[in-house]
């Protein structure tokens, strides 16, 4: 008996048997979709983690007491692995446009509060030092970003220049030119010199979350907004509510690549809002208020150093504040927004146990075309037999067919895969441009293109996974044909 009879029946076998093409298509469909999917996916949570990183700063103080000077704060992180800090403060609000019609259309007649949305005026004010916030985060990247965003949605505006204003005290209130402020003043049916040359700027710019342009429009950048906020201030034995309004003007937009962050952003001078908390810059007795401490470490620290010096600022500011205060956090950009990573994460490991699934279908669809055809050729494998074929030869050629339709699916999976990552952005465009559907709303998460990246180590992972599960499921008929008993298979009708 010739040795070599398994791989020539088994190539007789996949060659008449069609149904060796849906083992194969089966399993490259599994493939294709595990690489795809996935590819997207970890694209997805690249583009997302960097965006994330991009709006927050490399570390942040934070969960501060109440009142805390940052004056105070200044001494407690100086460090040799810090290059820079920002104060900040947060505070809620409201934004209203000021006087004209423009404005009073786009109330809408309606008063109720949506806090999921950034039609209504309702915003989460962020006071920032200009002159110091641009040494910490990316700050004009945020202005490139915001007008770039704008123009991809079919808007058209300039990107900010309040940090590029060369006057310091200027560019502290993020001011825009007299001349603007001005014409801005007079649209508005606010005060305002009669000579345009003796008029200077005092209004506060504020920057916005580029999204609020488009349910804003048409108030743009340069026109005037009225902020009501409210503080709480000790009132003899109590706490007494104190409202405080504060006319500023658009300064221009933001993009920080965070949609949460963006929605509800904006973006004032620290000053201002110090002021409407009642931290006034020209009465004595006002303290330097901060609710968070933006920290730049220098860059090239290990994991391990830079947790030593989390651990090392936290102490230190520790000691400053006030007996029985609750302790503060020192947390990095991923702890900032451990939230919603995390939440990504978890998406990204249950869209792998879906496609492990689709995998395993795959498997069975193998399965089930062997096993049919260790039962259809029950008298083929009794004739083998008879005449000399070894069990192990027998069962080997089932082994080798399943084994080749995994092993052709697999090829076809990461052919196919690799295709899609380069045509998966053109078909989207095309299929947008001609009829208004998108396989990936990419409006949705503030993206350029469809993020596809195919990882090697994951390509090799599936691809090598799929021809050792079409090996494993194929064992099975395989070891049934080698055990068959050769009288009962020549007798079997």
């Amino acid at each position: 008996m010739i040795r070599a009879f398994s791989p020539f029946l088994a190539l007789r076998y996949l060659l008449t048997r069609r149904i060796n093409i849906l083992g194969a298509l089966g399993v490259a469909f599994a493939v294709w979709a595990m690489l795809v999917v996935n590819g997207v996916f970890t694209g997805f949570v690249r583009d997302i983690r960097k965006n994330v990183e991009n709006s927050a700063p490399q570390l942040l103080l934070t969960d501060l007491p109440h009142d805390s000077d940052f004056a105070v704060l200044q001494e407690a992180l100086t460090d040799d692995d810090i290059v820079a800090i920002a104060p900040r403060l947060r505070q809620f609000a409201m934004l209203q446009p000021v006087g004209t019609d423009r404005a009073r259309r786009l109330q809408g007649g309606s008063s109720e509060l949506d806090f999921n949305h950034t039609k209504n005026g309702f915003a989460m004010l962020l006071g920032i030092d200009p002159l110091l916030e641009v040494e910490v985060v990316n700050m004009p990247s945020w202005l490139q970003r915001g007008a770039s965003e704008i123009r991809r949605n079919g808007g058209e505006v300039l990107p900010a220049t309040v940090f590029d204003e060369p006057d310091p005290d200027r560019r502290a209130e993020m001011l825009l030119p007299d001349a603007v402020e001005w014409q801005s003043r007079k649209d508005a049916g606010m005060a305002y010199e009669r000579d345009i040359e003796q008029h200077e700027s005092s209004l506060p710019g504020m920057l916005l979350g580029w999204r609020r342009i488009f349910h804003l429009y048409p108030m743009g950048s340069g026109d005037p907004f009225e902020i009501v906020c409210a503080s709480f201030v000790k009132s003899g034995d109590g706490v007494a509510m104190r409202p405080y309004s504060k006319p500023v003007i658009c300064a221009g937009w933001f993009g920080s690549g965070n949609r949460m962050f963006d929605e509800t952003t904006a973006l004032l001078p620290i000053e201002t809002v110090r002021t409407m908390l009642g931290q006034d810059f020209d009465d004595p007795s006002s303290i330097e208020l901060v609710t968070d401490v933006a920290i730049r470490p220098r860059d090239g620290l290990s994991p391990a150093e830079l947790a030593a010096l989390q651990a090392r600022l936290q102490q230190k500011v520790q000691a400053t504040l006030p007996e029985g205060s609750k302790p503060c956090s020192i947390l990095t950009w991923q702890e900032q927004n451990s939230v919603y990573l995390r939440a990504v994460a978890q998406e990204h490991v249950m869209m792998q146990l879906v496609l492990m699934i689709v995998m395993l279908v795959s498997a069975f669809v193998i399965y089930a075309t062997l096993h049919m055809m260790v039962v259809q050729k029950i008298k083929d494998i009794g004739i083998l037999v008879a005449i000399g074929g070894a069990p192990r030869s027998v069962g080997s050629v089932f082994l080798i067919t399943g084994t080749v339709v995994g092993l052709t699916g697999s090829l076809l999976g990461v052919l196919g895969g690799y295709l899609s990552s380069i045509w998966l952005n053109p078909v989207n465009d095309w299929l947008f441009a001609n009829f208004g559907v998108e396989i990936f709303p990419r409006h949705l998460f503030d993206l350029d293109g469809v993020p596809c990246h195919l990882e090697p180590s994951w390509v090799a992972s599936v691809a090598i996974g799929a021809v050792l599960l079409a090996i494993l499921v194929a064992l099975i008929p395989a070891r049934k044909a080698s055990r068959m008993n050769p009288v009962t298979a020549l007798s079997f009708e």
